[in-house]
């Protein structure tokens, strides 16, 4: 018996075996990239259940509400940084287990032997003192832990806070009042005033009268000011961070570095944890430092357990 192969006709160049309507090249389009919108939503929804500050039902409500308007989702799809938060978000789940039943956690101790290094006791008092200049006790990241010969090394990863974006964003639009009014009463904004301790009520009544038209323009200029000013001195102490921006930051961590928790400055002196702070210790080990008469404090806040390492500076070295 002859065997016979089938055999087809060259193709021509560019030739598509594949439908080219329009249906079909969409659906193509769909079934090549349908992971990432799968993924962006999941993570999206998980972020409601882990480290909430309300309860899951009332943070869910309040965070879709933010999710169907398109923030952050399609800014999470166009740009390079959401590979980085998809890592996060999956680092963030084995940390939270890990943290809750308290395994394989950095010690006080050894955070305590890389903090009481020359180089890291003096780099943080000099970001301290910086801090005041600008009323900036908002300053914070991730703390992590890589061992070097068997010796602990501290690295601190600076994370931009909700409240300080929301501070430049004001003094933005002060010189508009239109956009001042706008940025004051749009919907995503209320939970970030909330938590600063900006009353609804007052947004609502200053919005109300800067659209007044028996308030002339430099008035207008004064108490937006005057508001911004506040802000400012309201969201002091406070360090309020975005799921994003954490499960970003915490997805760029170098390999061999260990996370051990989020670390604030409190730039008053003698300044411990607030109530906030060792509320969230709970989900999220807390990391505070404040300064004091002979250099800085530190506060290790684990499960509402508070530690406390005294680091001392030599103050003739900064007078040089």
């Amino acid at each position: 018996m002859t065997d016979h192969a089938a055999t087809f006709p060259p193709a021509p160049s560019g030739w598509e075996r594949r439908s080219r309507t329009f249906g079909n090249r969409l659906r193509r389009k769909l079934n090549d990239y349908w992971l990432i919108p799968l993924l962006i939503c999941y993570l999206q929804l998980s972020t409601q259940f882990i480290y909430p500050a309300e309860p899951p039902l009332e943070r869910l409500y309040k965070g879709n509400q933010t999710f169907f308007q398109g923030i952050p989702i399609f800014y999470k799809i166009t740009t390079h940084e959401f590979p980085y938060t998809l890592m996060g978000h999956f680092y963030e789940l084995a940390d939270h287990g890990l943290y809750r039943f308290n395994f394989n956690q950095v010690s006080h101790h050894d955070l305590r032997t890389a903090i009481e290094s020359p180089q890291v006791r003096r780099a943080v008092y000099d970001r301290l003192t910086a801090s005041r200049q600008h009323r900036q006790s908002e300053l914070g990241g991730i703390l992590t832990l890589s061992y070097q010969e068997g010796n602990p090394a501290v690295h601190l990863y600076e994370i931009s806070s909700l409240n300080e974006i929301y501070l430049k964003r004001l003094r933005e639009r002060k010189e508009s009042v239109p956009q001042f009014i706008e940025f004051l009463v749009a919907e995503e904004n209320e939970e970030v005033f909330e938590k600063v301790g900006v009353q609804r009520k007052w947004v609502e009544n200053m919005a109300s009268v800067l659209k007044s038209d028996r308030m002339t323009g430099p008035v207008k200029q004064t108490l937006i000011d005057n508001f911004i000013e506040t802000y400012e001195a309201l969201s002091e102490s406070r360090y309020l961070l975005s799921p994003y921006q954490f499960k970003e930051a915490l997805g760029k961590v170098p390999l061999g570095e260990r996370f051990v928790g989020l670390y604030h400055f409190h730039n008053g002196y003698n300044e411990p944890p607030s109530a906030i702070d060792i509320e969230q210790s709970i989900r999220k080990r807390q990391i505070v430092m404040t300064l004091s008469e002979t250099g800085w404090t530190l506060y290790d806040v684990d499960k509402q357990n508070l530690r406390r390492a005294d680091i001392d500076i030599d103050k003739t070295v900064a007078l040089q």
